[in-house]
């Protein structure tokens, strides 16, 4: 066919649509593949994708074809969702049934008719049994047991009564809502500190965020009884945080009792293993802090029926020992008291007498006593008197003697008195000043033309002062 006999695109295409439509028609292939570039047109519930596939070693895409699934196929892809908690994204290594179609405008493409969910279940589980055996062989605190697993938080002691408690749960969520309620209304009266750590627990890729939110809760230093993990229904693929790698370690080695009720009711997590205990859902969490906290305190009251019941017997029979030890006593007191009756009267009889007998003897002693110190007393008086009459004349001779010298000093005072006496000063030639009306022996307060009072033995002159002449006070000198 040469240029003059040309075609247009669209009967190009049209002739490779009846060529592949009879090749292929009616015929579907399961294919294996990974998904990327996936989009999901909610309102049409179009799935839009590429299925890749990929080299064993370098990873590199080998093989691409457009996919799209819709109708039958968007509902199969909806069932997968709900069976495998998997949502249907990129990344994806699926089994799916496609069927070939081509379109002149879009080309080349396959649709989803069904997935096969065991596939991609035995994928996601091969996912989490290689990541039980990583933390397993990784991490020496981890230890598979017959039962499950053996982990550092796993062997820790729960205290024997829960009150404060960390809880890791989404905000507003309601299975932290029904968590609170269970434990704050319980049928006991317990009481418990109940504090917040908010965070997302779903996604896979928002695990750092839940990590660092269970760090927080270590660094606060808050000596927590345990820490809850709570979280309401959902999608199964909302579950998928908690077969984290770091996760399930960080729980294994956390220091504080970990209590999970995460509501899966199918599946057990990595992080529900590696946990001290796991419930299925929040109220069940609860449950069971009540459960524990019910057990010891009915492990209290058994104690104290035990005490009392084992008091009882104990006093009983202490009781019927002490009735025999109190017979036994009265008889025994009874015959020591008739024995020492007898032997009490004769020594009250023998100390009788021997007291009158001493008392007699000692009345003799006492009398002599009394007649030797009435003699030594009157002798005594005798000389004592003669002693204090000695006393009595030389006290008056010597008051005698006193008084005249004392009376001849008197009179030798009385006579310097009188020659010392202002008026026979004055007599003598002697004179007083006084300035300003008191009296002055010193000029050094009287000044040239003040006047002053002079003093003698029979007048008064007043004078003022015309000169003042320093004076040595020689002339009265004899």
């Amino acid at each position: 066919m040469g240029p003059e006999n040309f075609i247009t695109l669209s009967q190009l295409n049209y002739q490779i649509h009846a060529a592949l439509s009879e090749r292929f028609k009616g015929r579907t292939y399961w294919v294996v593949a990974d998904v990327t570039s996936h989009t999901y047109k909610a309102d049409k519930k179009i799935h839009y994708f590429e299925l890749v596939e990929k080299g064993e070693k370098n990873s590199a895409i080998t093989a691409k074809i457009m996919g799209k699934a819709w109708g039958e196929g968007a509902v199969h892809l909806s069932d997968f969702e709900k069976k495998t908690g998997q949502t249907f994204t990129n990344n994806l290594h699926v089994l799916v049934q496609v069927s070939i179609d081509y379109h002149a405008l879009y080309g080349l493409s396959v649709n989803v008719l069904d997935i096969d969910v065991n596939f991609t279940l035995g994928i996601l589980e091969q996912q989490r049994n290689a990541t039980l055996k990583r933390l397993e062989s990784e991490n020496d605190f981890i230890s598979k047991t017959a039962d499950g697993y053996s982990t550092l938080n796993s062997r820790l002691k729960l205290p024997l009564v829960i009150q404060k408690v960390a809880v890791l749960s989404a905000s507003n969520s309601a299975g932290n809502e029904d968590f609170r309620h269970t434990l704050q209304h319980n049928d006991f009266g317990y009481d418990f500190q109940i504090d917040d750590y908010y965070t997302i627990v779903q996604g896979d890729n928002n695990a750092k965020l839940f990590l660092n939110k269970l760090i927080e809760v270590f660094n606060t230093g808050i000596p927590y009884d345990a820490v809850v993990i709570t979280r309401g229904g959902g999608a199964q693929s909302d579950f998928l945080i908690f077969d984290n790698y770091n996760i399930g370690r960080a729980v294994a080695k956390f220091p504080i009792p970990i209590i999970t009720g995460i509501g899966h009711q199918k599946n057990v997590s990595i992080t529900d293993l590696m946990a001290h205990t796991n419930t299925k859902t929040p109220t069940k969490a609860a449950e069971f802090i009540i459960a524990h906290n019910r057990s010891f305190e009915m492990g209290l009251l058994s104690l104290q029926q035990h005490i009392v019941i084992r008091s009882q017997q104990l006093f009983l029979g202490h009781f019927k020992v002490l009735e025999e030890l109190k017979r036994n006593i009265s008889r025994n007191t009874a015959e020591f008291l008739a024995q020492r009756k007898d032997r009490l009267l004769f020594i009250n009889q023998r100390l009788t007498s021997e007291a009158k007998d001493i008392l007699h003897e000692h009345q003799k002693k006492l009398f002599l006593k009394s007649q030797m110190t009435a003699q030594i007393s009157q002798h005594l008086l005798r000389r004592k008197r003669k002693d204090i009459e000695y006393l009595q004349g030389s006290l008056k001779q010597f008051t005698a003697g006193y008084l005249r010298s004392r009376a001849l000093q008197l009179e030798h005072m009385n006579k310097s008195v009188q020659i010392m006496s202002p008026q026979n000063i004055l007599k003598k030639g002697y004179a007083i000043i006084k300035s300003n009306g008191k009296i002055t022996s010193s000029t050094e307060n009287i000044k040239v033309g003040e006047d002053i009072e002079v003093i003698l033995h029979d007048a008064v002159l007043k004078s003022t002062v015309r000169e003042k002449i320093q004076y040595d006070g020689r002339e009265t000198d004899l």
